[in-house]
């Protein structure tokens, strides 16, 4: 079966990329994406994925697999190129297959936000964990094949839990792990990327305009960041995601299960018939 990003025919133009955003989810990086669209960027964040739908999610998850579980071809630039043609800013798609990405981007101007370990991976757990334990559950573990979208979210979901949890999920043990992993994550970046090529920023100790328009070359505007990085925000992109496929697969298992039923109910009434 060929990769979804091979279906994406060669862009005839590949927009410049100012900036490559290296962090983790559950780090300001929806606030970020937010406020690089005021100044007048295109940045690609998960909320572009939401936008896309299934082809978009597909996408990711090759790219992941084959990054972090070698299964598959990782990305290249020329795949990147596809992905990312109309768009000067990547946010958060890195975490995911960071070294395909560097490869591709050698030259790159990068930014990684980070937070506390602990504060991290209790945020993580509270929103991403527990969407994907929610997707691994009855009844959305059957609803969700029949939604391409709410799936494939829940494929990314649970094996990027089951990854930096190190298979604990979202346990107190999953969450010790989850802080150590984000450790080594960020420890790994900072080993990969030459530090003239990127910028750390800590959320505690302040992230917003002062620290990104000066790294960008862009004057600071005249208005509020647009995120506080709550897990309201998260769950009020996800929710209709997934309101709409439990509803898609709430019909579709009953439409099959009605006439399921009335064929046994005929099969048993023609057996006691038969005796």
């Amino acid at each position: 079966m060929p990769r979804q990003i091979d279906t994406i025919p060669t862009p005839a133009h590949v927009k410049p990329k100012k900036l490559i955003v290296l962090s983790a989810p559950r780090t300001g990086t929806h606030g970020l994406y937010l406020a690089l669209k005021e100044l007048g960027f295109a940045p690609y964040h998960m909320a572009e994925i939401f936008k896309a739908g299934t082809p978009a999610v597909n996408i990711l998850n090759d790219g992941l697999d084959a990054d972090i579980f070698h299964v598959g071809k990782p990305y290249t630039r020329t795949e990147f190129d596809k992905w990312f043609a109309d768009y000067d800013v990547i946010i958060e798609m890195p975490f995911f297959m960071l070294h395909s990405t560097l490869k591709a981007y050698p030259d790159a101007k990068f930014l990684l936000t980070e937070r506390n370990p602990e504060k991290w991976a209790k945020s993580y757990v509270n929103t991403i964990g527990k969407l994907a334990v929610t997707l691994r559950s009855f009844p959305m573990s059957l609803f969700r094949f029949f939604d391409g979208f709410t799936n494939g979210m829940g494929y990314m979901g649970c094996k990027v839990l089951d990854y930096y949890s190190n298979g604990y999920g979202i346990t107190p043990t999953g969450q010790e792990y989850l802080a150590e992993n984000y450790r080594n994550y960020i420890a790994e970046v900072k080993r990969l990327v030459p530090p003239e090529q990127l910028l750390v920023c800590k959320l505690e100790d302040g992230f917003g305009w002062n620290e990104i328009c000066p790294y960008l070359g862009v004057p600071i505007p005249d208005a509020e960041w647009p995120s506080l990085n709550k897990p309201e925000e998260f769950f009020e992109i996800v929710s209709p995601k997934i309101q709409s496929a439990f509803m898609k697969g709430l019909v579709s298992v009953t439409s099959m299960a009605v006439p399921v039923v009335a064929v046994g109910f005929w099969y048993l009434r023609k057996g006691r018939l038969a005796f």
